[in-house]
């Protein structure tokens, strides 16, 4: 399982789709069960009924042992740990989007499907960067920079 972390506008969605089409892996995106049910990503109500439903998604990926990317934000510890609590069976790399505030909030308002305001400056607040001591437990770490503008090769971590 690859696991995208970084902020909403980071470029994460892009990189995440084209990384799996390189890769020949499955893309899952939780704004996708979002659009399945309400008809638009940008409406999270149900959110455990939509989060169970993503979770089975994943579980059946796991027991067929199909590698799969993972498109949802990840910016807490909390959210990460979900998925080693859930998915313990299943390799974890992480995949990192780094890019800047302010690119991330200058990309959300050109974008189509874009986040209010007030919501990204929350998910700014309660973003926490991975740490030290989160890296032993993934396959492995990668830091992509500024992907909205460019494709780099990316940095390892772990």
């Amino acid at each position: 399982m690859y696991l995208m972390h970084g902020l909403s506008g980071a470029g994460k969605t892009e990189f995440a789709k084209r990384f799996a089409r390189e890769n020949n892996l499955r893309y899952l995106s939780i704004e996708d069960f979002y659009a399945a049910f309400f008809g638009s990503e940008l409406i999270h109500k149900n959110e455990e009924e939509v989060w169970a439903a993503f979770e089975i998604a994943i579980r059946v990926a796991e027991k067929e042992q199909i590698d799969i990317v993972v498109d949802t934000n990840s910016p807490r510890r909390a959210d990460r740990d979900w998925f080693f609590e859930k998915f313990p069976t299943y390799s974890i790399n992480l995949i990192i989007i780094d890019t800047p505030v302010e690119e991330c909030l200058e990309n959300n308002r050109r974008r189509e499907r874009r986040i209010p305001e007030e919501e990204m400056q929350k998910m700014i607040a309660e973003l926490e960067p991975v740490t030290a001591d989160e890296l032993p437990r993934y396959e492995s770490v990668t830091v992509y920079k500024n992907v909205s503008k460019t494709f780099d090769a990316g940095t390892r971590l772990a």
